[in-house]
């Protein structure tokens, strides 16, 4: 991804030319994400749910960043609720490392959440 701060930069941008663009929302909660704001990312998923509220990865990332931050069993149910729909095992994987991390969640969820993992390239529901 580069320099940290000139993505995060580079998407801001973006999004002043596209602030209907679902998916830089979604970009830049990623970046945050991974810079470990997770109130950020949060807000971020929540801004992009407003153009495109149905759209699976946003959902999933929006209670994946939720659960870590807050440490929330629903928004962890909901990430486990939303796993199957998506495509990238990739993604998937990094956000229920994301949301397991969270603090003081229920270990059976947590277990739960992890056998979506991908593991030596197929899911294990």
């Amino acid at each position: 991804m580069g320099d940290p701060l000139q993505t995060v930069a580079a998407f801001e941008r973006a999004l002043a030319l596209e602030p209907a663009n679902w998916s830089l929302y979604l970009d830049l909660a990623d970046v945050r994400a991974e810079q470990g704001d997770f109130a950020s990312a949060v807000r971020l998923a929540e801004q992009g749910m407003r153009y495109e509220p149905g759209e699976p990865s946003l959902r999933a990332a929006g209670a994946a960043y939720r659960a870590r931050l807050t440490g929330s069993a629903a928004d962890l149910r909901e990430l486990v609720e939303l796993a199957p729909e998506l495509p990238n095992d990739s993604y998937r994987n990094l956000l229920i490392d994301h949301a397991c991390a969270g603090p003081a969640l229920p270990a059976e969820l947590v277990a739960a959440a992890r056998r979506f993992q991908t593991r030596r390239g197929s899911a294990s529901p």
